[in-house]
């Protein structure tokens, strides 16, 4: 009875359970027979068990295996490497970019933290190492950084680093960091190329421009001395002042071209809104107008350019306003969207040019001014459009998207 028992705890966890049950419910007391056969059942029982368990390992392996082999396939095909940084133990596990790109076999490396500066090209390895060291304390989501590594041949590659804490401790300290590497030695090599081509165009037109504007100072310099010398009145004077504005428009054409050229030169940044504003302020021609700035510490990633947008609208509000007294620049936020406020106490723009403004040659002057201000924030996606009342003074909106802008620097 006591072998019956045992053999049934066993059954339980068997496919044969459900057949034994049947049998011993016809059997209180079981006889050498049926205990053998019980044996046999439960043996069967554990054939089946071993088989189909066998069948499903066989089955996950397989999946594994063809997971494992899409992804390096992926990391081949896409020319990547891999990390996986264990911080306790200061380990890094490194699959090299450089093997993925000569299609090598997907070898990981064991590499102690400290080894990791002899593959950094000195010149990068400082800010590599901030930059890390940003990522392991911030929360940040991702981390990324571009730097040269030693491609084991004497030569350098460029790779792009990417990667995130994947774990940290309960007081918020990392645990693991991984992420991919990209090699972009061929990306850096064409950015060069068309830096050296820039440069070389910038010159060019620098040079070109600046012999135009002298000549052209000296068209205007001896159509003033016309003017002196002849009548006022008259047709030669009305054609001396066709002259003269002329080389006026001549000279406002030239200047945006300096300043459409020099837009994206630079990559943008984050610029502090008050800071700019105010030196902007202070650059143009502003009279008697005042002007309240109450941004805070508002930052905005921007084109390098962004000085000369609100250069442009105070010489706006200076040409145009109408008498304007004063400007105010603010800023805030709408479900997400930043805000930024720019707006005077002026004569303010009818309705039917609210858009108009903007385009390319409208106005009384160049028509350039508006046009630039709207090209310069479309680098970083930023709009603007005019809201203001007519009579009220203008005001003109610039959205910036969100990630765009923040409040403080961490």
């Amino acid at each position: 009875m006591a072998s019956g028992i045992i053999v049934l705890m066993i059954a339980v966890y068997l496919d044969a359970f459900e057949m034994l049950k049947a049998w011993v419910a016809l059997h209180e007391v079981w006889e050498l027979d049926e205990i053998l056969f019980s044996i046999m059942v439960l043996s069967a029982g554990i054939g089946i068990f071993t088989f189909r368990r066998w069948m499903d390992l066989k089955k996950e392996i397989k999946n594994r295996m063809l997971v494992e082999e899409r992804l390096r396939l992926a990391i081949r095909g896409g020319g990547l490497g891999i990390w996986d940084w264990n911080v306790k133990a200061g380990e890094v596990v490194f699959h090299s970019v450089m093997d993925a790109n000569r299609g090598d076999s997907f070898r990981e490396d064991l590499i102690p933290v400290p080894e990791i500066e002899t593959r950094v090209h000195p010149d990068d390895y400082p800010a590599f190492l901030q930059r890390m060291d940003e990522a392991t304390r911030k929360n940040e989501l991702y981390s990324e950084s571009e730097c040269r590594v030693s491609a084991g041949d004497g030569t350098w590659r460029w790779v792009h680093i990417r990667g995130r804490v994947m774990d940290r401790t309960e007081d918020g300290r990392p645990v693991r960091v991984a992420g991919i590497l990209r090699d972009i030695t061929e990306l850096k090599q064409a950015q060069d190329a068309l830096t050296g081509a820039n440069k070389k165009n910038t010159l060019l037109s620098s040079i070109t421009r600046h012999d135009i504007i002298n000549q052209i100072c000296a068209i205007s310099a001896y159509a003033h001395l016309l003017a002196d010398d002849l009548p006022g009145a008259g047709q030669d004077g009305t054609y001396l002042r066709r002259i003269l504005a002329a080389t006026e428009t001549i000279q406002d054409q030239i200047s945006f071209m300096q300043d459409y050229q020099s837009m994206g030169a630079r990559s943008p940044d984050y610029y502090r809104v008050s800071t700019v504003v105010q030196r902007a302020y202070q650059n143009a021609s502003h009279g008697d107008i005042e002007i309240v700035i109450s941004t805070g510490m508002l930052e905005v990633f921007a084109d390098p350019m962004l000085e000369k947008v609100f250069f442009n609208l105070v010489d706006n509000s200076i040409r145009h306003g109408g008498g304007a007294t004063r400007i105010r620049v603010s800023f805030h936020e709408v479900e997400g969207t930043g805000v930024l406020i720019y707006e005077d106490d002026g004569a303010g723009v009818p309705q039917s040019l609210k858009e108009k403004i903007f385009a390319r040659g409208f106005g009384r002057n160049s028509g350039l001014g508006l046009f630039l201000v709207r090209e310069i924030l479309g680098i970083t996606g930023m709009t603007i459009r005019e809201t203001g009342t007519e009579g009220e003074g203008a005001r003109f909106e610039i959205l910036v998207q969100a990630g765009n802008f923040r409040m403080d620097r961490e």
